[in-house]
Order: structure tokens, then sequence, then C-alpha cells
């Protein structure tokens, strides 16, 4: 079924966050997203004068691939998606999930190696094309919010489709409060954690990488991080949803780390 938002976002995405010109090559990767998403984005690109090539994914075919992947089919899939991607001047994926952990019972040891594999595609695509990637919203991922999915949907599609023009005079004022800074402490429920920013360029996120954004980032001197830190809200990482993680920090190391999944956060 069509829906007004799709092209709304579609056109976000190619034409201010890819900045696609004409005659520009861009790869729309769409991970288990209804179809009319993706042709939202190949129409979108078509509208903007580039070429679209697209791909989608299923994620319990991926799981199939993965669970037995052998070395010899991994290096062939990683040079024929290499060769690609250095042929493209944008890129688009959207990444949704009928099941957010799909891919929890893939061994650590074989998602290590697939990404291993993977990452000069990764590399080229970060380093060599102009790319955003964002989630697309599903029950699952209402679910982890405690909302409904009509309300997360649009919630979702709020958010996404922000004007992130009007967003960039008060990121840029806390850009350089932050460059000003030295000392940061973040205190919470069961969190007090203490570093330093200071020398550290704070980076504006204005909708150009990421969907949804609005951040402006930073990262700690790397010795200087001591005390705790507890997250609240579960995270998904290789299909494994981690919930009520704790870290300690001394000297900048994490000297312990425990959740709903310690054997598996200690492996990461």
């Amino acid at each position: 079924m069509h829906d007004d938002r799709f092209d709304k976002l579609a056109k976000l995405l190619v034409e201010y966050s890819v900045r696609l010109k004409r005659t520009e090559t861009v790869l729309i990767e769409a991970f288990d997203i209804p179809d009319e998403m993706t042709v939202a984005l190949i129409r979108a690109v078509r509208k903007a004068g580039g070429v679209p090539f697209a791909q989608t994914y299923q994620t319990r075919v991926n799981r199939a691939l993965a669970l037995e992947a052998s070395d010899r089919q991994l290096n062939l899939m990683a040079s024929h998606e290499l060769a690609r991607m250095k042929k493209m001047n944008g890129y688009i994926a959207v990444r949704g999930s009928n099941n957010i952990t799909e891919l929890s019972d893939v061994p650590p040891d074989k998602m290590k190696l697939i990404g291993r594999k993977m990452r000069p595609v990764q590399d080229q695509r970060v380093k060599k094309t102009k790319w955003v990637v964002l989630r697309w919203p599903t029950p699952s991922m209402a679910q982890l919010a405690g909302m409904s999915t009509e309300a997360f949907e649009d919630f979702f599609f709020d958010v996404c489709t922000l004007d992130y023009r009007k967003l960039q005079p008060g990121m840029r004022a806390l850009k350089h409060f932050m460059e000003r800074t030295d000392r940061v402490q973040i205190k919470g429920p069961d969190t007090d954690l203490r570093f330093s920013i200071k020398g550290i360029p704070a980076v504006i996120c204005g909708g150009d990488r990421n969907i949804p954004d609005g951040e402006v980032f930073s990262c700690p001197v790397k010795d200087s991080v001591d005390g705790h830190v507890t997250f609240n809200a579960p995270s998904i990482y290789q299909g494994t949803a981690f919930d009520g993680i704790r870290l300690e920090f001394e000297g900048g190391k994490i000297v312990a780390a425990t959740s709903n999944e310690t054997k598996k956060l200690n492996k990461i």
C-alpha cells in the first residue's frame, strides 16, 4: 500500500543526505522492509537524475548463509560486492527485521569471520561513497520501546523527516561548547562516569550519515575514563539482545561488564 511518508523519506535520503547529482550511481540495500519503500527510493534516485541499483535481503536467508559460510564462499562474496561498491557514488541502506534476534544462534566466531572478510567492502563504502543508513520501524522495535506499532511508526517518520538544516545553528553552538570543555561527569541511576574530552574535536551529525540524527559527538581522552555506567535500554548486536548492560572503567579500560548475556558481552 502506498504511503506518502515513504516518498518524503526517500526524497530526504536522496537529495539531502546523499546529495545525489545527475548521472551518479547509488546502491540501495533493503533489509526486511516493504517493497514500496525500495520502490520509492528507486523513483527518488531517478527523479534526481541518478542511476539506481537495488539489492533486497531477508535476515532469515542471511542467517542460513552465515551458519555454514566457508572461507571460499566469503572471499568470493566479498570480491563481488567490493567490485560493485567501487562503481557506486552513493549508498543508501534501510535495515528492518522481522525478528531482531534472528542471528542470535550464529556462532560469534562465525560473525567475526564474516565481519573481517567483508571489511574491505565496508571501508570502500564509508571512505569512497556518499552514504546514509537507517533502521526501519518494525513491531519488534516498537515492543522494545514500549509503544504500539502505529505510535512507533508515527514517531519514526516524524523524526526521520525533520528539516535537519534548522538544527544546524543549535548543533554548531553545542560543538563550540564541547570543544571548550575539559571534564565531563555523567550521573544517573547506577551511573557515575567521569572523563575528559579536552582537545578532542566535536563532530556535527546533521542527517547526512544516519537518520534520524541531530547529535554532536565526541569521545573521551583514552585513559581518562573512570566510574561506571548502566544502560536502561536494550541493545541489539549481531542478533543478540543485550539488556541491563553495566560497564565499569578504570583508567580508560573496561574492568567489568555484565548484562543479561554476560558471557557473550565479555566475548565482544
